[in-house]
């Protein structure tokens, strides 16, 4: 009975220490298979692509949009010259809501918790914006001729594309990116207008009146118009390489194009405030 107790003793013994030796994953629970530190993060930095739908609404002020086209019906005319007609607004602001639809591509990199990156952004829109119309009539002198004049307008807006090239910065907390962006944006839209202007001329010295109508419209199919943006979103890490996002954008266009003089003129047509909020999925490489 003493030598059995012994040889147990002694067989226990060299089983420990051959456990010892060669690290037997069995003795280790579950530290053997814990998983390493990298692996419980979300990598945000590469490549990543993605599509998105969205719903916004534009507004469009239209009231300065008759302004060149007065001016240039009435050129070289006293009734310009010293009424100022062409300051007349008839025109109003026009808001208008539609849904979007479009991807993005992009590129992060990775400072510790800090995400910086760039990424282009497009949408495919349709907003379609008419201008309220309050005709203005007045009776004014000019060479001393009396004028009793009146003046009348119309113009529309569709923007059909929406694209943007913004830098971002975010802050990675585990599977989520909150992220900020600004950047440049440019559009696409259909753009019509047209304005009136009618009335009567006196002499006041032979009671002579001439009657006088003056009409020009101009309409552009494709235009391109650019402005900025800035916003904010959230990303959020639902698999290894998939997430979704939710994002608000501000777009703020400059003043379309002037078709007649070939050049942007400041205040002479109508600016453009697109307000978009988007839902999106995207793979990251």
């Amino acid at each position: 009975m003493r030598r059995l107790l012994v040889a147990f003793g002694l067989f226990a013994s060299i089983s420990a220490a051959s456990a010892a030796d060669y690290e037997l994953p069995t003795l280790r629970g579950a530290e053997a298979v814990a998983p390493s530190a990298s692996a419980c993060c979300p990598r945000w930095e590469g490549f990543y692509v993605g599509g998105q739908v969205g719903y916004g609404v534009a507004s469009v002020d239209f009231r300065t949009s008759t302004a060149d086209l007065v001016s240039h019906m009435l050129r070289e005319l006293a009734l310009e010259n010293e009424a100022n007609v062409s300051s007349w607004q008839v025109l109003g602001k026009s808001d208008t809501g539609g849904g979007s639809y479009g991807g993005f591509i992009g590129y992060n990199i990775g400072w510790e918790n800090l995400i910086l990156g760039f990424e282009f952004n497009y949408s495919r829109t349709n907003f379609s914006a008419g201008a309220p119309v309050s005709s203005i009539s007045r009776v004014t002198t000019a060479n001393n001729l009396i004028y009793d004049v009146a003046v009348t307008g119309s113009a529309s807006m569709r923007i059909t594309d929406m694209a943007t090239l913004r830098a971002r910065a975010g802050f990675e907390i585990g599977n989520f990116l909150p992220y900020f962006m600004i950047g440049v944006a440019a559009g696409r839209a259909d753009i019509a207008r047209s304005a009136t202007v009618s009335g009567t001329q006196t002499d006041p010295n032979t009671s002579i009146v001439v009657p006088f109508t003056f009409s020009e419209s101009d309409a552009k199919e494709g235009v391109f118009i650019y402005g900025w943006s800035l916003g904010g979103g959230l990303d959020v890490m639902i698999m290894p390489n998939i997430f979704l996002r939710g994002e608000y954008e501000f777009v703020g266009f400059a003043p379309a194009w002037d078709f007649k003089t070939g050049a942007a003129v400041d205040g002479r047509t109508r600016s453009v405030v697109v307000q978009t909020a988007r839902a999106g999925l995207g793979f990251k490489f």
